[in-house]
């Protein structure tokens, strides 16, 4: 299963918005050429895309999937919708919602997060991990985050 590497939602809608701008399948190296993105960034966000069934990816183009225009045609509230039904495919959402769902839990420190992070997607940035969980997690609204008392929250 996919894992999220693209930190925040930013530059995917930037991303779709360009590719929607250009009207059809757009050649990648094209695409990196006309981007001020590092390419290591840029086929993250494409990975990251195509795991959300946003964009196609075929000998070497890239174009927009009818979830991706669906994406670009809606408000923010439908854009959150969107995403917040595809995140739950990919990891780490897919595990993390699994696990409270299966635990019976709505909450979750930053420590104990962390901690399952850790567990289960152990990389040499687990804060990097916990910030996409956060910023995803927050911009399709299945997920709140109190930096107060350091605890994320399900929302439904």
């Amino acid at each position: 299963m996919h894992m999220i590497e693209t930190r925040g939602t930013g530059d995917l809608v930037g991303l779709l918005e360009i590719l929607e701008d250009m009207g059809k399948a757009v050649d990648i190296a094209r695409l990196d050429d006309s981007l001020d993105e590092e390419r290591t960034t840029l086929m993250n966000l494409l990975r990251d895309t195509q795991a959300l069934d946003l964009v196609e990816i075929a000998k070497g183009d890239v174009a927009l999937t009818e979830t991706g225009k669906k994406f670009l045609s809606e408000g923010i509230e439908g854009r959150r919708k969107i995403i917040g039904k595809q995140i739950r495919r990919v990891e780490p959402f897919n595990t993390l919602l699994n696990s409270l769902k299966t635990k019976n839990r709505r909450e979750m420190t930053k420590e104990d997060l962390l901690k399952f992070i850790e567990e289960n997607f152990p990389s040499d940035n687990n804060e990097k991990t916990f910030g996409i969980v956060v910023n995803w997690g927050r911009y399709s609204k299945l997920m709140e985050y109190d930096s107060d008392s350091e605890t994320l929250s399900l929302v439904s």
